[in-house]
């Protein structure tokens, strides 16, 4: 899987922004988010691998992904 973004936390997350598989997809119960192609925005736990990943939110295009990553990446220089 390509990450668009991801960044670790002191605590053990990771925040992502990639595509997901369709098992992760069905996983997290995401239907209301659309069909599973695109860009979504998750949290993965470190701590607690056996619970994969929790999806978040879903980028409404690969632009607007990628903009998502640049504040990110802005707030932290």
């Amino acid at each position: 899987m390509h990450h668009l973004f991801y960044q670790s936390l002191a605590d053990g997350r990771s925040i992502c922004i990639a595509p997901v598989s369709d098992e992760a997809f069905e996983a997290n119960q995401a239907h209301a988010l659309g069909e599973n192609a695109g860009y979504f925005i998750y949290e993965y736990d470190a701590r607690q691998p056996h619970a994969g990943i929790e999806i978040l939110a879903k980028a409404v295009s690969f632009e607007a992904a990628s903009r998502l990553a640049d504040i990110y990446a802005q707030r932290e220089a």
